[in-house]
């Protein structure tokens, strides 16, 4: 096996690299952002690629290697095709993880769904059956006692996902739903939850610490929904998370879901999820997807480590913008961000 470093000033030039040196068979290992030694102030993008000797072409392989005769020009030759490297390339450009990337060219391969004469539509379809067999849920909703708590950093929406839930569960399903607070910290936080419990004829329930928790939660009726809302913390705030877990792990009655906004960098999303990690999760509430057109990079962060997805949110409609997960939601979610030109 061959393996090669790239850079490039972006993901467009460093393929047409990767390409041009190692041919269409090549595999993309990893990608990460470098400093441009030239231009501080700029960066680059640095990709690792492999390819097996045996896939390269004669003119790219290394002197003495044995193989087949290059074919004359224009004898044999498939025409344009949806082949394994432009499969490849399609799908990295538009965003796609190359972890993610790599075993669906492989199921791609397995099941023939590559090479000359295969239509794009075929493949497309082919890559909604995966992405759809690859999405993992949660059911919050599920009939049953339920206690749902939504944690998260700031400014993710989480009291406007609160009270779409509240709607959603007590206009839709005609459930009974009791809100619960458990947030201290930020300046109104009981009484905003408090106008939506008023507009929606709910009653607001306030736990100042960890041991007034249980009794809120472990007293509801056979089919009610509790709706907790949290403090939003910095991921780097470790005493806050340890005391959001305080709260959170009093009860097995209690489901607790992340929230994350489409809108957050790629890297703030590796250190929001794994900081996060600490505490009990059972799923994640993607939200905000109307306010980015670049929706992979947070199910890059979901789907391929099966991370059950709940719900997701698309506006500040109450309880219109709320939506549970599905795996050809999601299916079509992804398909629509891939650049097929």
């Amino acid at each position: 096996m061959q393996i090669r470093r790239f850079e490039a000033g972006n993901m467009q030039e460093a393929l047409k690299q990767v390409k041009a040196a190692l041919g269409p068979e090549a595999l993309i290992l990893s990608t990460r952002s470098i400093k441009d030694p030239r231009r501080p102030r700029r960066s680059l993008l640095e990709i690792v690629a492999a390819v097996d000797q045996e896939a390269l072409p004669e003119t790219r392989r290394p002197a003495g290697h044995a193989g087949l005769r290059a074919r004359g020009p224009g004898r044999g030759l498939p025409g344009p095709s949806w082949d394994n490297g432009r499969v490849q390339e399609t799908l990295l450009a538009s965003g796609l993880a190359p972890g993610w990337v790599n075993p669906l060219l492989r199921v791609l391969q397995a099941k023939k769904t590559l090479g000359p004469g295969v239509p794009a539509e075929r493949v497309q379809d082919q890559l909604f059956q995966e992405f759809s067999a690859g999405v993992a849920l949660a059911r919050p909703g599920a009939q049953g006692k339920r206690a749902l708590a939504l944690v998260g950093p700031t400014g993710v929406g989480k009291t406007t996902t609160i009270a779409k839930l509240a709607a959603h569960f007590s206009l839709r399903q005609g459930r009974k739903v009791t809100l619960i607070t458990v947030d201290n910290y930020r300046i109104g936080a009981v009484e905003q939850l408090r106008i939506y419990g008023r507009l929606l004829g709910l009653p607001l329930r306030v736990a100042t610490q960890p041991e007034e928790l249980p009794p809120l939660v472990e007293g509801l009726g056979d089919d009610e929904v509790a709706l907790i809302d949290t403090m939003g913390s910095s991921p780097g705030n470790r005493p806050m998370l340890q005391e959001l877990q305080d709260f959170l792990s009093v009860s097995p009655v209690i489901g607790s879901h992340l929230v994350l906004s489409a809108t957050t960098k790629e890297s703030d999303l590796d250190r929001i999820i794994e900081r996060f990690g600490c505490l009990p999760l059972e799923g994640y509430v993607c939200t905000k997807l109307d306010e980015t057109e670049a929706l992979l990079p947070l199910f890059n962060h979901l789907v391929p480590q099966g991370r059950p997805l709940s719900y997701l949110t698309c506006g500040q409609r109450v309880p219109e913008d709320l939506e549970p997960a599905t795996k050809t939601r999601i299916a079509q979610l992804i398909i629509d961000q891939i650049q097929w030109n």
